[in-house]
């Protein structure tokens, strides 16, 4: 197993308000517009439900994220279904101070050798862009 975790990332939010959004995939349906031009050329996203998300990845095929367990206010974690690579992902939530929430990301993955020294790489990079995205959704609506 290979773990890639992101950098801690301020949000100006409660964190109540944040689990809430996070929690519910299907608001993350009307965040596709924010995503980077070529991150919409290259992924396909099929439609979103609130315990589940698929997209169509360019090299890697489609994936299925469902959330596989909620602890209130604290951690959202979510795995693959089908996926050619076993993943599971950690949303990790962390209020320091009333209205200052943190987070963190970690995709754990179940990777050879071969595959590790092929797109470890580009799962750290792929956990920090995740990280800095789920950073800009406006929470405070």
């Amino acid at each position: 197993m290979s773990d890639y975790v992101s950098s801690i990332k301020a949000i100006v939010a409660p964190r109540t308000r944040v689990y809430q959004r996070l929690s519910d995939l299907s608001g993350l349906a009307n965040i596709q517009d924010r995503l980077p031009a070529e991150a919409r050329e290259k992924i396909t996203i099929e439609p979103i439900d609130s315990d589940s998300c698929a997209f169509v990845v360019p090299d890697a095929g489609r994936l299925v994220l469902r959330i596989i367990e909620r602890e209130p206010e604290g951690t959202i974690k979510l795995a693959t279904e089908q996926s050619p690579i076993d993943l599971t992902i950690w949303i990790q939530l962390l209020e320091p101070t009333p209205g200052d929430t943190r987070l963190r990301l970690t995709l754990r993955a179940d990777l050879n050798f071969f595959m590790r020294k092929m797109i470890g790489s580009k799962l750290k990079d792929g956990v920090e862009k995740l990280a800095d995205m789920l950073a800009m959704i406006p929470y405070n609506y």
